[in-house]
């Protein structure tokens, strides 16, 4: 039998192939199919410690050279943390890479012209929810945000935190690196996002 664990927020998540229904204590079974795709927060962790290595940086250097503290370093390298985007957004920026590859295989240099991550989201969100014909009251209700938060990070006056996104990326169908990522399939429009509906 094929079997993956994970921890998210104190919850052990055990993926089998074939799951029986709660493990008993703080222990829940899934489909093994969800564990086909990488855990974006995993590849977050991987993903970080690589990047400084490779760069020769220490966790106190790199957080300094960030300006976010070196806690909240350390806790997402070792996957223990809820940290905002615009944190994660800062580290990307100190390494050199775009935010939204740091969820992914292969983390993707950021160049010059790159538009911030705020708008990145902004306009995948707006795309993405347009597309499904989703409100933001319909998305609030099927991912458990807000639809307030979502009308706020639309018009980018709201620094979600990655937890946010992620219960964002179910209903939208998309992975965090799609939402964001600049050429994710939700992004047909570059510029000013739009009014939200």
């Amino acid at each position: 039998m094929n079997t993956r664990f994970s921890l998210r927020d104190g919850v052990r998540i055990l993926y089998q192939s074939n799951p029986s229904k709660f493990q008993g204590g703080n222990t829940f079974a899934v489909p093994n199919t969800v564990s086909q795709a990488p855990d974006p927060f995993e590849c977050l962790s991987a993903n970080m410690v690589a990047l400084r290595a490779q760069g020769n940086w220490t966790t106190r250097a790199l957080a300094a050279h960030a300006h976010v503290s070196r806690n909240s370093l350390v806790n997402l390298e070792n996957g223990r943390s809820n940290l905002s985007l615009s944190t994660v957004d800062k580290l990307a920026g100190a390494l050199g890479v775009r935010t939204g590859s740091l969820f992914g295989q292969r983390p993707v240099s950021r160049k010059a012209h790159d538009e911030s991550i705020g708008v990145v989201l902004a306009l995948n969100l707006i795309s993405a929810r347009r597309a499904l014909k989703l409100t933001q009251e319909t998305l609030g209700r099927q991912s458990g945000v807000d639809m307030y938060v979502i009308a706020h990070i639309e018009r980018q006056a709201y620094n979600p935190s990655l937890q946010t996104l992620a219960k964002l990326t179910v209903p939208l169908r998309l992975t965090l690196e799609e939402l964001l990522s600049a050429e994710a399939k939700a992004s047909g429009v570059q510029g000013t996002p739009p009014h939200p509906a």
